[in-house]
């Protein structure tokens, strides 16, 4: 009788009340193909569903620090992936446990050039899955490294 009140009680929580989660990195990549041009740099915002169930996932947010979302009132911001990359997934692609996605965005510099510390993707439920920010600061770092330098630095440089 213990045994089927536990089973029960783990197949409930399993089920109804613990929800999918994801591992989200941020990076730097290139697409590298046999006999065809390199692909990029491009950042990339992947995430991994870590389970215990299937999930869609579907935007990219990001969000300043604590401190500025509190007392300076920063906002949150939807970032659009370029969906026509190679290595993009679809928006509210369902993800099976153990499968990750993946969004691609050029390096073009407007949404790093944003007081952002995180990206994160939401998923099916509308939680929002968030990468480290240690790990969104590394990549920003790398991809500040691969922009070509703004006007102003270019005009003091050869000035």
């Amino acid at each position: 009788m213990l045994i089927s009140i536990f089973v029960t009680g783990w197949t409930v929580y399993r089920d109804v009340i613990q929800k999918p989660r994801f591992r989200v990195t941020t990076s730097v990549k290139h697409v590298y193909q046999q006999h065809q041009a390199l692909i990029g740099p491009d950042f990339w915002v992947e995430a991994l569903n870590m389970g215990p169930s299937p999930n869609r996932v579907g935007l990219v947010f990001a969000r300043p620090s604590w401190f500025n979302r509190k007392f300076r009132k920063a906002k949150s911001a939807f970032i659009a992936h370029d969906h026509t990359h190679l290595g993009s997934t679809a928006k509210g692609q369902r993800v099976e446990v153990g499968d990750s996605v993946g969004f691609v965005f050029p390096l073009r510099g407007e949404f790093l050039s944003g007081n952002f510390a995180q990206m994160g993707v939401a998923d099916g439920f509308g939680r929002i899955h968030w990468a480290s920010g240690k790990s969104f600061r590394a990549a920003a770092a790398d991809a500040r490294k691969h922009l070509p330098p703004a006007p102003e630095t270019l005009v003091q440089t050869l000035g």
